[in-house]
């Protein structure tokens, strides 16, 4: 109500009033997007790997896994660690940076 009192009205009222205010609910969401699709993957890559005969990293600790090969099913796991670590403390840890300057939205 506020920005219509100011006299905002398109994209200006969206750009200034409504997405800084509705931020934190679509990183939140992404973050939890992130999280499922990663799961999703690695799953995904078990059945299709082993249809297949080869996979990725969900198929490789699996494969390792029944072959008890216990170091590199902990290597693979380890690697699943990493990446979310990366894509939690680069990525988003960017992303909320940038939106904290550009909107001055505080989580």
């Amino acid at each position: 109500m506020v920005g219509r009192n100011y006299g905002l009205t398109g994209l200006a009222y969206v750009w200034q009033i409504l997405i800084p205010a509705a931020l934190p609910a679509i990183l939140s969401g992404l973050k939890i997007g992130w999280a499922f699709a990663c799961r999703t993957l690695i799953a995904a890559e078990l059945v299709f790997g082993a249809a297949s005969g080869k996979g990725g990293l969900g198929w490789y600790i699996y494969q390792n896994r029944n072959e008890l090969y216990t170091d590199r099913v902990f290597a693979g796991l380890l690697v699943i660690i990493l990446i979310g670590l990366f894509v939690e403390n680069i990525v988003f840890a960017t992303l909320e940076r940038v939106t904290v300057r550009r909107w001055g939205v505080v989580r």
